[in-house]
């Protein structure tokens, strides 16, 4: 069967609209999974609920291996304490974790505050308000506001590139969120990064520190991941981990995904299925405390 299978082309449903982050990165890693499946692998976009409606129509359609799509770290393990849904992470077979974001806490370069001593001073004398286009951007500085006493308050917006332009504005102390929407305008001047809010350090600013690095013990970490509905033969699934991880390790497409802000980073499909339990009862936690869980 892993010889002969697949036999025609697979959909790969994308959750969030063409021409964002999730989308374009994922047709890089597509395009080169097709080329070792030996069959189209075409992409379809189901955006809306957050990113739940891709994950919702995935998990209903038939387990043979031909439809699969994006089960990232939101909508699986943050948005379903936030809004229902009617699937579960172990309503999916997983293909993998392929690609890991990377978020960073700025300010208008005219500000005042110039690292994130300045911040937490800044936000124990009176509220900071920062924006971001929702969890798990908005966790980090809330989360650092809980260890420190600094008093942050979070004001949403409907999407990255709209929380930064709000900074721009004037019109919010700061921003979290992914170099895609702001590392342009960091090196134009226009914006200060204080840090990296993720594990990592930013590839395209290496000497900016974690929130780690720094001592605060706080960070968000979100990725990528490909799933199919449950039931998968074994054969077929085995099929598609081996195409997409050997894909993954391309360099044209760690190229791809440097260029738009992420780094390539490869959990195999087990691994990536527990650090999905992993964050979901970390965020059950976390949203709790910090008020953004729906009521029970």
């Amino acid at each position: 069967m892993a010889e002969s299978w697949p036999e025609r082309e697979i959909t790969l449903v994308v959750n969030y609209g063409a021409g964002g982050v999730t989308d374009v990165t994922v047709r890089a890693l597509a395009a080169e999974a097709a080329k070792i499946l030996n069959v189209p692998v075409q992409i379809v976009n189901r955006p809306g609920g957050q990113g739940t409606t891709g994950p919702t129509f995935i998990a209903a359609q038939k387990p043979d291996g031909y439809t699969i799509g994006v089960t990232s770290f939101a909508p699986m393990a943050i948005n379903p304490h936030m809004i229902d849904v009617t699937y579960a992470i172990d309503d999916f077979d997983y293909v993998g974790g392929f690609g890991r974001f990377r978020y960073g806490i700025v300010v208008n370069e005219a500000s005042p505050v110039r690292s994130i001593d300045d911040l937490i001073k800044a936000g124990k004398s009176k509220p900071v308000t920062f924006s971001a286009s929702g969890p798990p951007n908005n966790l980090a500085l809330l989360e650092l506001g809980k260890k420190t006493g600094a008093r942050f308050r979070f004001v949403p917006y409907p999407s990255g590139a709209e929380s930064v332009t709000a900074v721009l504005g004037g019109h919010i102390d700061a921003v979290v969120q992914t170099p895609t929407e702001m590392l342009p305008l960091i090196q134009a001047g226009k914006l200060r990064l204080l840090a990296s809010a993720s594990p990592v350090r930013w590839s395209e600013l290496p000497d900016v520190p974690t929130l780690l690095d720094l001592g605060h013990g706080v960070s968000i970490d979100s990725w990528i991941g490909l799933g199919g509905p449950k039931g998968i033969d074994p054969d077929k699934l085995k099929t598609l981990r081996t195409a997409f991880e050997k894909a993954a390790a391309s360099p044209e497409v760690a190229k791809s995904y440097e260029q738009l802000g992420m780094s390539m980073a490869y959990m195999s499909g087990d691994e990536y299925r527990g650090f999905l339990k992993k964050g979901f009862d970390e965020m059950s936690k976390s949203l709790a405390e910090t008020g953004l869980a729906k009521k029970r």
